[in-house]
């Protein structure tokens, strides 16, 4: 590839690698300012978690699919760093 190609496929895996990490982030965001749980009736810890499993399940999986995003947006952005310093020194790290 040329060196043009190299520097534009450079930049637009940052911009993809960035906005993945502000997605990321904005859906996290919004998660946390709009999950409230409500335990009525709960006298101990047992009957607290039997009653929240279900809403601890779904954030679970939120949780691990944002992790999985953000590891592949932090990926893009590490590969395009390499290729717009047009070398190979993060190889291999």
């Amino acid at each position: 590839m040329t060196q043009n190609g190299t520097y534009r496929s450079g930049i637009l895996l940052l911009i993809i690698g960035l906005l993945m990490v502000a997605v990321v982030f904005f859906f996290s965001l919004y998660e946390y300012m709009n999950v409230s749980v409500q335990l009525k009736g709960a006298k101990n810890i047992m009957d607290a978690l039997t009653q929240s499993s279900g809403l601890l399940m779904e954030l679970l999986f939120k949780i691990a699919f944002l992790g999985i995003a953000l590891a592949a947006g932090a990926t893009l952005i590490r590969h395009s760093v390499s290729l717009l310093r047009g070398g190979k020194e993060g190889e291999g790290a």
